[in-house]
């Protein structure tokens, strides 16, 4: 039973990656300063399993196989390498345990943070570098959706906004910002039974957690 277990966490890991090859076609934002060393450049890069569970996903077996940790967040590299598991608990209250980076130096980078045993909720970070000057009108023109409200103390200009539940998922509560040159989002995907008053208050943890979360 046990090792089983770890298969399905071996499994989760490189779930996350694939589904990282299509998200960072579609999303919108990227990191502003200097890459921090990451994984070599490909379109999404996983955290390196520890040898155990890479035995566990042979169906060893042995108890002695079953994985007790998995490598911290920074380890998926990108814009991954700024966020840590006990930074986002502390201040969201939701633990996260999978991290995935996509992306590369100079384009849109996102990283996701996960769940181990389940798909929800889940936390997404994006950078999206800017080619020259924005003002903040233009950052309201081109990045602020439809819907959104102003978000005061976070870089030039921000927003915040709830978009609702869709599919078998809860609400999104999503914050977008404009740094010296960069666009970020953060957004978390709640689950299924969340109500919309429910993902509202997840935002001013977002805004408190999102100056954490910018690589320097």
């Amino acid at each position: 039973m046990r090792s089983r277990t770890a298969v399905r966490r071996a499994a989760r890991v490189a779930g996350v990656v694939l589904a990282l090859g299509g998200l960072a076609a579609t999303t919108a934002c990227t990191g502003d300063d200097p890459e921090k060393p990451s994984a070599p450049a490909t379109e999404a890069v996983a955290p390196t399993l520890p040898a155990s569970t890479a035995a566990a996903a042979t169906l060893s077996a042995s108890p002695s196989a079953v994985p007790t940790s998995l490598p911290p967040a920074a380890q998926a590299g990108g814009v991954c390498a700024s966020v840590t598991f006990a930074e986002v608990r502390e201040a969201l209250g939701i633990t996260f345990e999978v991290a995935a980076a996509s992306g590369k130096s100079g384009g849109v980078r996102t990283c996701v943070l996960l769940p181990l045993e389940q798909s929800l909720p889940d936390l997404t970070f994006v950078a999206t570098p800017l080619d020259g000057e924005v003002s903040k009108d233009d950052f309201e023109k081109d990045f602020v959706p439809e819907n959104a409200d102003e978000q005061n103390g976070l870089g030039r200009a921000a927003y915040k906004q709830v978009v609702a539940a869709t599919g078998q998922a809860g609400p999104i509560a999503r914050i977008g910002w404009l740094g010296d040159e960069t666009v970020y989002t953060l957004s978390l995907t709640t689950e299924k039974a969340t109500g919309t008053p429910g993902a509202q208050a997840f935002l001013p943890k977002l805004v408190k957690l999102a100056p954490k979360l910018i690589p320097s």
